[in-house]
């Protein structure tokens, strides 16, 4: 049975956490199917944040009624989910535990791979990697939900040169690229812009790019038919509306898909 909850506005940003809280209410755990999901999605990304988890699974909940905390302090306590503090994002972390793969497994729910083996070094990329799970909660409420994550593609299809995640659309595959500020130099962009140029596997290339898209990154060789830029904050913002862009040309996101 799903738990009922008081509607309000969306939670806001990652950057910005209500704190899930600690409950002793010992009472067996039943999971929901809402259980299930969100111990499914946590184990294909590493790690989910509070706000992810309420924003996307309790998504209109007030936060008043703490439903949704009281639910996750109870996956915690039962022992479906993990919890780290990140001492550089200032917020508690989220990981689905062997007990809840064990569960994901026995739904064939576990995608063939094994709990994520949390490590001190965990939040080496965890800014990255936030971001680019909310691109796939983003996209998902847009109603595209099949999505590869880079775990996925790592440690099941065993890729080596690998997007951020690869969303497909009516059996297109879309690379997903996220940059976190533009910090390579143009030898790199143009080779792996090239890679993509040369891999048949991909419709499109989706690089998002959090911070100012340079000039120079838009004007280097590449498929024009295929790859495309957009402002990871105007893509939050504008979502399906937003238009990406590239030296070619823009479209609107819903018109390209």
């Amino acid at each position: 049975m799903q738990e009922e909850c008081a509607m309000t506005e969306d939670p806001g940003n990652t950057e910005n956490q209500a704190q899930a809280e600690v409950v002793e209410d010992r009472s067996p755990v039943v999971l929901t199917k809402r259980d299930v999901e969100l111990l499914q999605f946590a184990h294909e990304q590493r790690y989910l944040c509070y706000n992810q988890i309420s924003g996307t699974f309790w998504k209109g909940c007030s936060e008043e009624t703490k439903t949704c905390k009281h639910r996750v302090a109870k996956l915690v306590s039962a022992g479906y989910l993990s919890k780290q503090y990140s001492g550089r994002k200032k917020l508690d972390i989220y990981f689905a535990t062997g007990k809840a793969v064990e569960t994901l497994k026995a739904r064939s729910l576990d995608s063939g791979i094994p709990a994520f083996g949390v490590s001190r070094y965990f939040e080496r990329y965890i800014s990255h990697d936030l971001h680019v799970t909310d691109l796939r909660m983003l996209f998902q409420d847009l109603g595209w939900r099949d999505w590869t994550s880079e775990r996925l593609l790592l440690e099941r299809d065993h890729l080596f040169h690998r997007p951020d995640g690869v969303l497909t659309v009516r059996g297109r595959k879309i690379a997903i690229e996220f940059e976190n500020k533009i910090t390579k130099g143009k030898a790199r962009y143009q080779n792996l812009f090239k890679s993509y140029d040369n891999n048949d596997g991909y419709r499109l290339v989706f690089v998002i790019v959090l911070g100012d898209i340079r000039d120079w990154l838009l004007d280097l060789e590449y498929d024009a038919r295929k790859i495309w830029f957009v402002d990871y904050e105007n893509l939050l913002r504008e979502k399906g509306q937003v238009r990406f862009e590239n030296k070619r040309g823009e479209f609107v996101l819903s018109r390209l898909l």
